[in-house]
């Protein structure tokens, strides 16, 4: 880390991928990163774990001060990069002072930066918790599907050398999360164990790829541009007013389209109705305020907007199969 004007420089690479287990490297083990946390503008925690096929690198803390991440020392170029934001404020672009893609909690992205442009600025006291992937191009490709719009552009940008990333930060699916799980906290060890977390990544990735990239094409291909930017944009919307009160009409008529035509469009791009995202969104708050701000059930459900909590605790229970109580 180093000092830069009013940021502090954080070298930021894709983690290599060893090309076979070493005593220092062994596979599916996460490794806690010296050093970290030392810096008198940091409270930071780094565990790092190395597969294979892959790399995971976890971090998660807290910076004192405006902190740019950036590929300082240019290191794992060639490879896909996917970050999940379980917490954190992290704004990405190609320069400090132009606007960049938001991230929020819950949040995911995909990049390839062989050419290094990409930074990503945090603000101050703002607590995060990433988990970042490294993967070759070349092995994830395999599991890409053939003769597909968005797969067969990821192909060719890689084949010209092109950085891209993501225009968006799509949210966390609880599939994504059970997966997480396993890569987190695998039950298993040993090889079956590397198998088990490699093959969670896989799902991971291929979840994040197809929310970010297909959905996008698939509408593309069958919607006008005005129709692209309604449901984007409610989307969006949705993101930022989860927790207000929204009805069908009143959102068709803020978005200036017919009710159902706006809730085939939100489907067909998200596979779920516009009233299950809100649902999602909402629960996956309500979890955040029960696990880490240690919100009491009541005050939960009224956050929500429930009059009665056993309401609440009865929805929590149909989203994750645990009641309210137990999760805090």
């Amino acid at each position: 880390m180093n000092r830069n004007y009013q940021y502090t420089t954080i070298n930021n690479p894709n983690l290599e991928i060893p090309k076979q287990e070493t005593a220092t490297r062994p596979f599916g083990y996460y490794l806690n990163v010296k050093g970290e946390g030392e810096h008198p503008v940091t409270e930071v925690k780094v565990k790092d774990m190395y597969l294979p096929n892959f790399s995971v690198r976890i971090s998660e803390g807290e910076l004192n001060q405006e902190a740019v991440f950036v590929n300082t020392s240019a290191e794992g170029l060639d490879m896909f990069g996917t970050c999940l934001f379980l917490k954190g404020n992290v704004k990405t672009s190609v320069n400090k002072h132009h606007d960049g893609i938001a991230s929020f909690n819950g949040s995911q992205n995909f990049k390839y930066d062989p050419n290094n442009i990409f930074i990503h600025t945090t603000p101050a006291h703002a607590p995060f918790h990433i988990a970042h992937v490294s993967v070759k191009p070349g092995y994830l490709f395999q599991f890409l599907p053939e003769n597909e719009r968005w797969s067969d552009l990821l192909r060719k940008k890689v084949q010209n050398g092109e950085s891209f990333i993501g225009d968006r930060y799509t949210p966390i699916t609880l599939l994504q999360e059970r997966a997480l799980q396993n890569v987190f906290n695998c039950p298993l060890t040993g090889s079956l164990g590397q198998l088990m977390i490699e093959t969670s990544l896989v799902q991971i990735i291929l979840i994040q790829l197809h929310s970010i990239y297909y959905s996008k094409d698939i509408l593309s291909a069958e919607a006008g541009t005005r129709d692209i930017e309604v449901v984007q944009g409610l989307k969006e919307h949705l993101n930022k007013t989860f927790l207000e009160e929204h009805s069908l009409e009143n959102l068709a008529r803020e978005f200036g389209v017919n009710t159902s035509k706006l809730m085939a469009l939100f489907k067909k791009v998200f596979n779920k109705s516009i009233f299950e995202y809100l649902t999602e969104l909402r629960m996956e708050y309500a979890r955040e305020l029960l696990q880490e701000k240690d919100y009491l059930v009541t005050e939960v459900a009224r956050t929500l907007g429930y009059k009665n909590p056993n309401h609440f605790s009865a929805a929590f229970k149909k989203r994750f199969g645990v009641c309210p109580s137990k999760v805090r």
